[in-house]
């Protein structure tokens, strides 16, 4: 079954709402980056779709759904979401929402083995485009497409109830789709990249690339 008959399935009954896909895959950096100095990235997705990708790609990197809350509310509101794979390497996601709400999902590195998160190349006009991943101080006002700052800050901003406005002000959106990494410092301790979609008025299907690199390898660039 295709993704968008899952959609469709996941979604029925609820015509009223808006629906969303998002596509994630996870590969070592060092094969991103060789796409990048060959100028080849737009062949990426045709690379990930062969059976070659099968010996470097992550499996278990799955965009898992976080329910939200918002300040002052001591609940959390449940996203209902659709996890499947349509193909491998791609992780998928879909979902019926509202438009201007929020849908965030996580990311993780596993904690021994690729654990930094270096590079993301988000679907942009039909091709695949690589965005800077840069860090950002907790409480700057600089805006990034892809910031990277503390894991524990960003995990007690979600705590709180503040991930919405901390999103607001450190990311800027491509396509309502904010990406931000919260980097654990330890050689062991694996990153966590959120998701975050403020979801448009029209359905749209999102597509992530990630670049993640081993602690005890050199080279690499992004947010290092």
């Amino acid at each position: 079954m295709g993704w968008a008959a899952v959609v469709l399935l996941c979604c029925a009954g609820l015509s009223q709402a808006a629906t969303y896909q998002l596509q994630a895959a996870s590969l070592p950096e060092h094969v991103f980056r060789y796409f990048l100095e060959q100028q080849t990235l737009p062949d990426i997705e045709a690379f990930l779709d062969s059976r070659c990708s099968k010996l470097v790609m992550f499996g278990d990197r799955l965009p898992q759904p976080l329910g939200l809350k918002t300040a002052g509310e001591s609940e959390l509101a449940p996203l209902d979401v659709a996890l499947y794979r349509p193909s491998h390497p791609w992780a998928a996601a879909a979902w019926s929402g509202e438009t201007g709400h929020l849908a965030v999902f996580r990311v993780r590195g596993k904690a021994s083995h690729y654990q930094k998160l270096k590079r993301v190349a988000v679907q942009r006009e039909g091709r695949m485009t690589q965005l800077p991943v840069r860090r950002v101080p907790a409480l700057s006002s600089t805006r990034a497409f892809v910031p990277v700052t503390s894991a524990a800050y960003l995990a007690q901003a979600f705590e709180n109830g503040m991930l919405e406005p901390l999103t607001g002000l450190l990311s800027a959106s491509s396509d309502g789709l904010s990406v931000i990494v919260g980097q654990n410092f330890g050689p062991h301790q694996a990153d966590s990249l959120y998701l975050v979609v403020r979801m448009p008025e029209e359905g749209l299907a999102y597509k992530v690339i990630l670049g993640w690199e081993d602690s005890g390898s050199q080279g690499g660039g992004g947010a290092g």
